[in-house]
């Protein structure tokens, strides 16, 4: 019997070992097959309210899949799409603008919303920002704002357009949370020129931001170093929306969709989407 356990355990240790190998992306190729899968648009289909999830500005749907496996288990259908010029190389990035990215969310939309009755729009980042821009131009059933910036931390980003020409990608260093590290996908380096695009989005949807009505939950993590938290409380302070909420999460970073707090933001959004099912009166 102590024979069986021994090889129970090793067995068990074998298995652990690998889940924390693919868990942390390593260059083997599960960790490969990983980080591939996260350069890739995701979508289910299944009940009728529709779920499309906008990624960030050089990020991944990587960082949105585990939420949209989680609430497409719970009964709706996902879209993720992958913005123009992300998810292939920083060189491409470089021919697309905020025109693109906006069209690709669109495209995303349109196909979700042929297949369901009632579609929710959940961005993070940038796509918190291409988030409402869809929902105040479409039949938006709600919106999930969640680390979308209004301000930023990096000062530069005013500049960085006109540094392009002798600086045009900005090295990056990655996302300081090694949870974070699997389930990206997106370009850790920043192809300057796009940045006005960023910063024509923001100036953009802040000017449109009292035009949106719809039921809205702002998510925003207290450690964000990319976004300034008080970007957060100038959304809700300036939306027009009677029913909103603004949830605060401690310990993550930027990253919030898949950061040490995702569980409870995951509940949050799940229990959100549920509230709001059935109206789309803009209540």
């Amino acid at each position: 019997m102590a024979g069986i356990r021994g090889v129970s355990q090793l067995a068990a240790l074998f298995v652990y070992k690998k889940r924390v190998v693919c868990e942390r992306g390593s260059a083997d190729l599960a960790g490969n097959v990983i980080h591939g899968r996260n350069k890739l648009p995701f979508s289910h289909r299944s009940g009728e309210t529709g779920v499309l999830m906008i990624h960030g500005f050089t990020g991944s749907p990587g960082e949105l899949r585990p939420l949209g496996e989680f609430l497409g288990a719970h009964g709706y259908a996902v879209e993720i799409p992958v913005l123009a010029g992300h998810c292939t190389s920083v060189e491409d990035m470089m021919e697309t603008t905020d025109t693109d990215w906006l069209q690709s969310a669109h495209d995303a939309y349109l196909a979700l919303a042929k297949d369901v009755k009632q579609v929710v729009v959940i961005g993070h980042s940038m796509g918190g920002l291409i988030a409402f821009h869809l929902a105040n131009r479409n039949a938006t059933l709600g919106v999930v704002s969640i680390c979308t910036p209004i301000y930023l931390t990096n000062p530069l980003t005013i500049i960085a357009p006109y540094l392009a020409w002798a600086m045009p990608v900005q090295k990056g260093k990655g996302p300081r949370n090694p949870q974070v590290q699997e389930f990206l996908g997106g370009y850790n380096d920043t192809p300057l020129k796009t940045v006005k695009g960023l910063r024509r989005l923001i100036e953009g949807v802040k000017a449109e931001l009292p035009h949106v009505v719809i039921p809205t939950l702002i998510q925003q993590s207290k450690k964000d170093i990319t976004v300034r938290p008080k970007s957060a409380t100038y959304i809700y302070d300036q939306i027009s929306s009677t029913k909103k909420y603004l949830k605060w999460y401690a310990n993550s970073g930027h990253i919030l969709p898949v950061d040490v707090d995702r569980a409870q933001v995951f509940a949050d959004i799940l229990s959100f989407v549920r509230e709001i099912e059935g109206s789309n009166d803009g209540d």
